[in-house]
């Protein structure tokens, strides 16, 4: 039997930040993955690190792992094509505009920085975008990285420190045998740890099933497009106020098409379906916004699959009767927040505090 301090269920983004994390603080750490390292949500993302799309309770968290994926293009092993550009999040009519000047209100109030352009503002400082558009906010924090690149690198440098990663490998059981001692069972090993953190974003529900608990989580199949590479159409991370499109172009050429259109999915058979109809309908949108991109070629359509929460908010913190159970998963937006919750759960185990407020996402408010 492999003894641990911490276990961490679950190899994506946030997964390998908590134990990268962990392992700078010298915590004896194993992360257990059911398949490749970033094979799953983290992986399928399309890199998009926007601030200004998110809830209004993530903002905080979400500027903040901005910041923390600033760091990460420098002391990371490989290159994660970090680029902060900016971002747009575009209105496409009078309605929708309105609706766009009161969000940016409530969220100048949380402290993001914004500015508001008409469509005669982006004909100067973004002419790729449709003159038919009615305006659009500006964030300068805005990002995007390479999720593919970001998710590996993350894992070597949780390697390097010291961190021990189990790839196809999945749990199957979970003893818990009192308040600060588990018994992980696998499909190739044991593990005694005093600590868990459950990072398996939808996978997460059958980890607390494990544990006696049935948490509310829903299958989320986000799908994403690329087209071929093309010279450069696209300078900032777009966004779209209604939520339904995510637009930039990256290092290669690429332009990666998302923003939450979802496929078909199955999560216990492992099956994931685009949808045709949902994929015409995100094309049309991006050519509406970017006229450039009309007769691009799209190269690949992909599925992945995310777990979404009723209220739509994360899960993070640790659970109430099993203070040694931490959750970080299911965050809508997770793969911008996913650093920031990595570091308040290693903050949490080591230090048995945070700076940041998660009263508001702990795990126990899903608790019937």
């Amino acid at each position: 039997m492999e003894k641990a301090d911490v276990l961490v269920i679950g190899g994506g983004v946030i997964g390998c930040s908590t134990a990268f994390f962990l392992s700078l603080k010298k915590v004896d750490v194993v992360l257990i993955e059911r398949q490749d390292i970033g094979r799953e949500a983290s992986g399928a993302s399309a890199g998009t690190l926007s601030i200004q799309n998110k809830e209004l309770d993530l903002i905080p968290l979400a500027r903040e792992g901005v910041r923390i994926w600033s760091s990460f293009q420098d002391s990371l092993p490989l290159n994660i094509e970090f680029h902060q550009s900016g971002g747009l999040r575009v209105a496409e009519d009078e309605d929708q505009f309105a609706l766009l000047c009161r969000s940016v209100e409530q969220q100048k109030k949380v402290g993001l920085d914004l500015e508001i352009m008409t469509h005669r503002d982006l004909a100067t400082f973004a002419p790729y975008v449709t003159l038919a558009i009615s305006g659009a906010s500006f964030c300068k924090e805005d990002a995007r990285c390479n999720p593919l690149l970001a998710t590996v690198a993350l894992s070597q440098a949780a390697l390097a420190f010291g961190a021990r990663i189990q790839t196809n490998e999945p749990v199957t059981r979970i003893k818990v045998v009192n308040r600060a001692s588990f018994i992980v069972e696998t499909t190739k090993e044991q593990y005694a740890v005093s600590c868990i953190v459950n990072c398996a974003g939808v996978w997460s529900k059958h980890v607390f099933k494990m544990i006696g608990l049935d948490i509310p989580i829903r299958l989320s199949p986000q799908q994403m497009m690329v087209t071929e590479p093309v010279t450069k159409i696209i300078e900032h991370v777009i966004t779209h106020i209604k939520g339904k499109i995510t637009l930039k172009q990256v290092n290669n050429g690429n332009i990666l098409i998302g923003g939450g259109w979802e496929g078909y999915g199955n999560l216990e058979q492992n099956r994931k379906c685009l949808c045709y109809d949902s994929l015409l309908g995100n094309a049309q949108i991006a050519c509406r916004i970017v006229p450039a991109m009309k007769g691009l070629n799209l190269i690949r359509c992909w599925i992945g699959f995310e777990g979404r929460t009723p209220d739509l908010l994360p899960l993070l913190g640790n659970l109430n009767h099993l203070p040694q159970f931490y959750v970080a998963c299911c965050a809508k937006g997770g793969f911008t927040i996913g650093p920031l919750m990595a570091k308040v759960i290693a903050d949490l185990i080591v230090e048995g505090k945070t700076v940041y407020p998660i009263s508001k996402f702990k795990p126990d408010r899903l608790i019937g």
